[in-house]
């Protein structure tokens, strides 16, 4: 196993010339945000945060977060503009834009270099007025705690996931942020340590830097409980999804067993598009927006359709979204089956109950094919099936009746100015780089969590 961290150091330690010039990008911006900062009185600070003030980056992987401290006074609509407003003068040779977290805030590109401006308020440790008052103390607690030797092990944790596909708070992965990866060295030492942990997680696990107890799983609902050192009533699990979870103790338990280095490499190649005859893919095209809005509305609208085709008795096996967050998005089902039978047998209660067998009939009689009383007294009613073709179904359901489908009110005008349905044999036509990675996420088998 040592070989392979020693590997593995290799492709997450930045060299002192990547370094160098992280730095440069660094000091320039944050003097140009500083010299913006004095147009605005209620200011009170600026200063780096997330893993380039940690130094816990990953080589060739780093992004720079600064955290505009505004008086505590300060009310939210003059917090959000004041965020908006420096970030954009600071930033105007830069292409600035706005991303959305609770609050705004203004992201831009510095010499190929990702550059997040967000404001906080100037608060006392636990007098919360915004979710970003924290990341400042997460900083300092961070580089108060930990060594040389703990930066490495971030590193080496935050690769492992990255390469499985879990790491990363926004809600395009919900995975395990780099806070979340520095907390989890801090409570098992080492990478191998958390791994090892990881390969023996239980459901609801606690996991604190104090000592904790069972009650606490009671104030959380989430796959994980990890407990904020610096915030013992907010849960860091709760953004993380089952799936990441699930994904990190498979993957753990594999590398445990036996180590390789392929768990820190990125995977390139093509995935299996062998099982696609029960796939569908919708793709249509969007104004682009901030993307941790369109992923929002894809996710939650995802989730719609997967009910409205279970509700019409398709049975989805899985299913995703992706976008390219350049105004092309698709959605992927995969189902047990496309074609459904014409007919449905409906099973309803004993003729001894009275009132249900009442309802079932009121429910049934007109629109049934036939009734008739089961040799275990139960009711039944043969039916035919509205929709027995999905595609049908989803063209219907996004031609006729998507304001009430329950996909997201942000992106009905986009489906609706056009979509198109590709399945079977028909989603081998497509090129697109977007819809075969999804196609291939959902008919293939996780390599890391099942090998």
């Amino acid at each position: 196993m040592s070989d392979v961290l020693k590997q593995a150091l290799k492709l997450v330690k930045p060299t002192q010339k990547e370094i160098d010039f992280i730095d440069g990008v660094a000091n320039k911006v944050i003097v140009s945000i500083k010299e913006s900062s004095s147009k605005f009185n209620e200011v009170v600070d600026i200063i780096f945060g997330g893993s380039y003030a940690k130094f816990t980056w990953l080589k060739n992987d780093v992004d720079i977060d600064i955290f505009v401290k505004v008086r505590y006074g300060t009310d939210e609509k003059e917090f959000e503009k004041i965020g908006r407003d420096l970030g954009f003068h600071a930033f105007k040779k830069y292409k600035p834009y706005l991303r959305y977290s609770e609050h705004p805030y203004v992201e831009a590109f510095v010499d190929k270099i990702r550059i997040n401006v967000v404001p906080c308020y100037d608060v006392e440790r636990g007098n919360w007025k915004s979710a970003a008052d924290r990341s400042p103390f997460h900083t300092e607690f961070i580089k108060e705690s930990f060594d040389e030797e703990k930066r490495w092990e971030t590193r080496l944790l935050k690769k492992f996931m990255k390469t499985i596909g879990v790491y990363g708070a926004e809600i395009a992965t919900n995975g395990f942020s780099g806070y979340v990866c520095e907390v989890l060295i801090l409570k098992y030492g080492t990478c191998i340590g958390a791994l090892r942990a990881a390969a023996e997680f239980k459901e609801k696990q606690v996991i604190s830097l104090e000592s904790s107890n069972d009650d606490i799983a009671k104030l959380f609902n989430s796959a994980l409980i990890i407990i904020d050192p610096i915030d013992n009533r907010r849960n860091l699990g709760t953004a993380i999804s089952d799936e990441s979870v699930g994904r990190l103790i498979l993957a753990a338990r594999r590398f445990i067993i036996k180590p390789d280095i392929k768990f820190f490499k990125s995977v390139s190649g093509t995935k299996d598009h062998r099982f696609t005859d029960n796939v569908i893919l919708i793709k249509f095209n969007y104004n682009k927006r901030s993307p941790d809005i369109i992923w929002g509305q894809l996710k939650s609208s995802a989730t719609a359709i997967v009910k409205q085709l279970s509700i019409y008795g398709f049975r989805v096996i899985r299913y995703s979204t992706s976008t390219d967050e350049n105004g092309n998005a698709v959605f992927v089902f995969m189902l047990e089956s496309i074609l459904l039978q014409q007919m449905i047998i409906r099973q309803g209660p004993k003729v001894f109950d009275s009132n249900d067998s009442d309802r079932f009939l009121e429910k049934n009689i007109k629109k049934s094919n036939m009734i008739w009383i089961g040799d275990d007294t139960r009711l039944f009613a043969m039916l035919n099936n509205k929709f027995v073709d999905a595609i049908i179904f989803l063209n219907f359901l996004l031609s006729n009746n998507i304001s009430t489908s329950g996909i997201s009110a942000g992106l009905i005008n986009d489906i609706r100015k056009g979509y198109q349905i590709y399945s079977g044999n028909k989603l081998k036509s497509l090129k697109e780089v977007l819809a075969r990675e999804v196609i291939g996420e959902v008919v293939t088998t996780d390599q890391f969590a099942f090998g």
